[in-house]
């Protein structure tokens, strides 16, 4: 399972939209200049310039900046918080409705332009109701038409909570937004998941685990045709290894998992960037090299972190990502265990399984 798969073949395709955690972090206009000096200063370094075709030279340039310049310098992993779009060939799936939804809902409106009413359909799954998940929902466009279709599925309290918010039905919701929720037409329904009760339809089955969160969290596992991905974000793990969690994502192809913190910051030894060192236990999240011992008890194809910490730059996730890798080598040898691929997914990534 990579990005680079081919889109013919494929049962489950993933498409991030919002991958940040806790609040949405735009590039600075000083972080894109950075970017532009760095780009230049490593083209000129490496001596790439000089083979820049004036001829052809936008194509050349953007050969150039593809083949030779590193991730955090040519794009960026994003500041939109959770959302991913997951299709399968019975269903579309949005989990989560952060300022990613924007995103997804301008492209969907693109790709849903020819179709027939009785094919805009989807679902919508909610692991909780903190903000940072919730606050795209009434921007994104595509929930206001009617001629779309979606059915929204949460935990119990969370569709409660949900049709309250719909309703503007408490002095939170009014003091947040205008009268404009109830105009949310393309939602259909709202629904509690049945305990222990996954939800089919055709060959794709969607089930649930609840999660370690302030407020209570779920994680989805949706499975079509022998491969299976997870997402369970915001979650703290108990111990080193989750094995509650780890069974739920028993031998996935792809898990994503809550890594906001490294360890070091999770327990107060280290702050983030230049921040204070604070102690972070009990705050809902689990630390990275912890993901990783819960993906490997999982037996995991892929790891994807996600729920970013807003504050990290493009280049300290890279380097991050470079540790973390490291680290997965070392306890590959020592478990003796065939080690995930581990990426942090950016904004409109592509991931067919």
């Amino acid at each position: 399972m990579n990005e680079h798969n081919s889109k013919n073949n494929w049962n489950i395709h993933v498409k991030y939209w919002g991958t940040s955690g806790s609040i949405s972090s735009p590039l600075k206009p000083s972080s894109v200049t950075e970017k532009i000096i760095d780009s230049i200063c490593t083209l000129a370094k490496s001596g790439h310039l000089k083979d820049i075709d004036h001829a052809n030279l936008e194509s050349s340039v953007a050969k150039m900046v593809h083949n030779h310049l590193p991730f955090s310098s040519k794009s960026t992993f994003g500041g939109n918080t959770s959302c991913v779009e997951i299709n399968t060939e019975d269903c579309m799936i949005v989990i989560d409705c952060g300022t990613g939804v924007i995103n997804f809902g301008i492209n969907l409106e693109s790709k849903w332009a020819n179709l027939p009413n009785e094919k805009r359909k989807g679902l919508i799954l909610f692991s909780h109701m903190h903000y940072d998940h919730l606050f795209g929902l009434p921007m994104c466009q595509s929930f206001y038409e009617t001629t779309n279709s979606f059915d929204l599925y949460g935990c119990e309290k969370v569709a409660g909570n949900l049709i309250d918010f719909f309703g503007q039905n408490s002095d939170m919701v009014n003091s947040l937004y205008p009268p404009i929720l109830s105009k949310i037409k393309a939602i259909k329904k709202i629904m509690p998941f049945e305990e222990n009760s996954p939800l089919v339809i055709g060959s794709t089955k969607i089930s649930h685990f609840q999660l370690n969160h302030p407020g209570s969290a779920n994680a989805y596992k949706i499975q079509s045709k022998g491969k299976s991905y997870v997402y369970a974000s915001d979650h703290e793990q108990l111990t080193e290894t989750d094995t509650g969690l780890a069974n739920f994502c028993k031998n996935a192809d792809a898990i994503y998992l809550d890594g906001q913190f490294l360890l070091s910051e999770y327990l107060g030894e280290s702050g983030i960037g230049s921040g204070v060192p604070t102690k972070r236990i009990g705050w809902g999240h689990t630390p990275m090299e912890w993901c990783l011992l819960t993906a490997f008890a999982a037996n995991a194809k892929s790891l994807h972190l996600g729920h970013r910490d807003p504050r990290r730059s493009d280049i300290e996730i890279e380097n991050i990502l470079a540790y973390l890798k490291g680290h997965a080598v070392e306890l590959s040898k020592s478990n003796q265990q065939n080690c995930p691929e581990i990426l942090f997914p950016h904004e409109e990534m592509d991931c067919f399984i």
